[in-house]
């Protein structure tokens, strides 16, 4: 388990790394859209959907670059109780 961490992580740090280096806009050609997601991070499923979301968009943004719109996702952690995670 703990090797799929660290190859986890160096995957999303290399597609990082990439999408930093490939980049050719500037900040100010970049539309941002604020995406909040309410998981159970004290959960298998919840971190997994967390670490799935984020390979997602990240691999989306490696695909189409050219896309001017980005998606910025702020997680926050339900702690069993959706509704009070959402204040």
């Amino acid at each position: 388990m703990a090797n799929l961490k660290h190859l986890f992580s160096f995957i999303i740090l290399f597609l990082l790394i990439s999408a930093i280096l490939g980049g050719k806009q500037s900040m100010a050609d970049v539309n941002v859209i604020r995406v909040g997601v309410v998981l159970d991070l004290n959960s298998t499923v919840g971190e997994m959907a967390e670490s799935y979301i984020t390979m997602a968009v990240s691999d989306f943004y490696v695909v189409n670059a050219h896309y001017q719109t980005r998606l910025t996702l702020f997680t926050r952690d339900s702690k069993d109780d959706v509704v009070g995670a959402t204040c």
